[in-house]
Order: C-alpha cells, then sequence, then structure tokens
C-alpha cells in the first residue's frame, strides 16, 4: 500500500527531522518558524548591483532580502532581476538611459535601483500561508518577519523548506508538470533566451536539437557566463549575443511521466536542482518542478 501524503504530513520526512503540525500550534504561534532557515543573508538597499551577485553566487540563492541596518524589510534582490538589468528586459534601460551605457558605472549602482517588492509573512503565519504565497504570487522564497509593524526579519522559508517527501504520492509526473514548455535550442542567442526567461519568469529552459533534450539553461548559466558578481570590463550585450550550447548543461536528469511525483522530491533533495525535464519516446512532453510538486500535493 504506498503511503500518501497531506498538508498535515509537510515537513515530515525534511532533513530537520520529523514535526507533527497541529491545528492548535499554528493558531497560537504559527508553524513556519518550524521549517524556516533561521540563519537569513541580508543585504543593504545601497549595495551594489555587483556585490549582491556576489552573494548570490557565494551562497547559491537566487532571492536575498534588501533590509535597513535594523533589519527592517525594503525589499527583495532577486536573480532574475539581474538578469533583466544585465540585457533580459526592461531594466536593460536603466544602463542606457541612467548611465549612458556604461556597463561598469551600472553595475555599481545600489541595489534598491532594481529590488522588487516583497512577500513577507510573519512569524505566527503557517505553513498553508506560505504555500498560499508559493502558488498565487509564484516565488520560491519568502521572508518571515517578528511583525507587521517592525518588518524585522527573522527567517527566511523557501519551497524546498516545505517540499513534501514520501515513498509514493500516488500521483503521476504527468499528473503534475507542466505540459506547454517553452524551450530553447542550442544554437539560440544567449540574449534572446534571457528576455524568454525574463519575460516569463522562468528559471529554465530545456535545450532542445532534433526534437530531443540535449540540455538544459537555467539563470544561474547566463549570470555566470556573464562573470556574476565580478563582471570585470564585460561588455553584456555583446556577450549574450554568444549561442546558448556554450553554457548550457548538457548532463540533463530526466523523467518520465509515468514515474510518482515523489521520485522528483527525492531528486530536488540529492541533486539540489529544482526543475526536470520530462520525456517520452525520446521527445519532451513537459517540466515537472518544486513548485509543481507542492501545488499538486495541496490541491489534492
Amino acid at each position: 500500500m504506498p503511503q500518501r501524503i497531506g498538508k498535515s504530513d509537510i515537513g515530515k520526512s525534511l532533513d530537520r527531522g520529523p514535526r507533527e503540525f497541529k491545528t492548535h500550534v499554528v493558531e497560537k504561534e504559527g508553524n513556519v518558524m518550524l521549517v524556516a532557515e533561521k540563519r537569513v543573508i541580508v543585504t543593504h538597499p545601497s549595495n551594489s548591483i555587483k556585490n549582491v551577485a556576489r552573494l548570490m553566487r557565494e551562497y547559491d540563492f537566487r532571492r536575498i532580502p534588501v533590509t535597513n541596518p535594523q533589519r527592517r524589510l525594503e525589499g527583495m534582490a532577486v536573480a532574475i532581476d539581474i538578469l533583466d538589468f544585465l540585457g533580459g528586459g526592461e531594466k536593460y534601460n536603466i544602463i542606457l538611459l541612467d548611465y549612458g551605457g556604461n556597463f561598469l558605472s551600472a553595475i555599481n549602482c545600489p541595489i534598491s535601483k532594481i529590488m522588487t517588492r516583497a512577500e513577507f509573512l510573519e512569524k505566527k503565519a503557517s505553513i498553508d500561508d506560505v504555500v498560499d504565497i508559493i502558488m498565487k504570487k509564484h516565488t520560491s522564497a519568502i521572508p518571515i518577519v517578528e511583525d507587521k509593524e517592525s518588518r524585522k526579519v527573522i527567517a527566511i522559508v523557501t519551497e524546498r523548506d516545505i517540499l513534501p517527501f514520501a515513498d509514493e504520492f500516488g500521483i503521476s509526473v504527468g499528473d503534475a508538470m507542466q505540459k506547454e514548455t517553452i524551450t530553447s535550442s542550442p544554437g539560440m542567442m544567449i540574449s534572446d533566451v534571457s528576455k524568454i526567461m525574463v519575460r516569463n519568469r522562468l528559471r529554465r529552459l530545456p535545450v532542445i536539437q532534433e526534437e530531443k533534450v540535449i540540455g538544459i539553461v537555467t539563470v544561474f548559466d547566463v549570470l555566470k557566463f556573464l562573470g556574476y558578481g565580478e563582471f570585470k570590463g564585460i561588455d553584456a550585450e555583446e556577450i549574450l549575443s554568444s549561442r546558448v550550447e556554450k553554457i548550457m548543461e548538457k548532463k540533463t536528469i530526466t523523467l518520465s511521466p509515468e514515474q510518482d511525483l515523489a521520485e522528483v522530491s527525492r531528486l530536488v533533495k540529492d541533486t539540489g536542482i529544482g526543475g526536470f525535464p520530462v520525456v517520452e519516446d525520446n521527445r519532451l512532453v513537459g517540466i515537472v518542478t518544486t513548485s509543481d510538486i507542492i501545488r499538486e500535493i495541496y490541491n489534492r
């Protein structure tokens, strides 16, 4: 008999050990703090885009809360917004209009120029509140604050912190995956891929050649190619004219639609990768991510 999982089971198989989340605990103090990471890397609004990019690379974070010296939440620094700024979208106009196209000056401008509004929760919130924001706002990390008045950041919770685990969910990858998948070809310019990622807020694109998956390209791949956190004298526009085949990850893990969704959770934990192409008869039929797992488990 397969072991199934429900809302009350979220977190039982997390690295932090078994948890039992009971309603009276949620009402009293909020169970989000049981899974939230207390050690939070934050940055100041005046810190440069270059330095924030270096922080993201060093700690392998895609999102970093932006706070004042008292740790009051001011916004969120997001990797895809840095990509937008470097040439993927509308934020590139900051380089052109505010800095006369001088890239080196622009990357030293404050992160406040491109930070986004931060969704946050108070420490009394529940894991259900986290899931609600992840599903509705399509965000992968949510700062936890002491209270709404102070907005002092005390923790952060991510998709992976609430990712459910089980022997089986009884749900197939095919039922949970995104069937409409935007892809890249190996010969596509990195600038085009960047614009697609920024426009659609996508973290990764499968790379297809002759209808077969030959790799995957992520936001981090593009930023690393640009000299993520270094940016020493580069011309972003010139480098973004390079081809995807230069930066794509060729050793790509793929899944089949028939596999149980629990296998995706295990792969996320084992590899640190947040999404996988789904292949049937050597042909791409979808993509499945941590967000899809969370959405599918909670919807059921």
